[in-house]
């Protein structure tokens, strides 16, 4: 094996920044926050297009709104991510990745926490801030424990 190129090794590089895009967005959510826009814009662009099974969010304002309201149903939760796969062309990227998250219902006896496995689905583009999901699609493989829709 020879010595990588500068190419390569730019390569490298950028992939690793789009890994640690993912892994804040996991890991942020996680932390007390306020999941406010400065949070948003520093994970996604201004025109972000979130693709839900349950909705679809476009721009910073409803990300984090739509953020907020989801995760001050937990009392705390605990997400990661995996198998990142990266595929860049230029100032574009294209990834997936497998996420894992645990939710634990508030309450002195809490129902059963949700566990979610899901696939990421996203498109990346290359700010004068670094790496932002454009575009951020996660897909339900399954999920056990029950949801706060389903308690009520």
């Amino acid at each position: 094996m020879g010595k990588p190129d500068e190419q390569e090794l730019r390569g490298l590089i950028e992939r690793q920044r789009l890994v640690a895009l993912v892994d804040h967005y996991v890991t942020t959510l996680d932390e007390p926050s306020g999941f406010d826009e400065e949070w948003a814009r520093s994970l996604f662009t201004e025109d972000v297009r979130l693709e839900h099974e349950i909705a679809v969010l476009e721009g910073i304002e409803e990300v984090a709104a739509a953020h907020r309201m989801v995760m001050a149903r937990w009392e705390r939760t605990l997400h990661f991510s995996t198998n990142h796969h990266i595929e860049i062309d230029g100032e574009h990227a294209h990834l997936t990745a497998r996420l894992m998250a645990i939710h634990v219902h508030p309450g002195e006896n809490p129902p059963d926490s949700l566990i979610a496995a899901n696939l990421l689905d996203a498109d990346a583009v290359h700010t004068s801030n670094g790496w932002r999901f454009a575009r951020f699609a996660p897909r339900t493989f399954w999920r056990t424990g029950d949801s706060p829709e389903e308690i009520r």
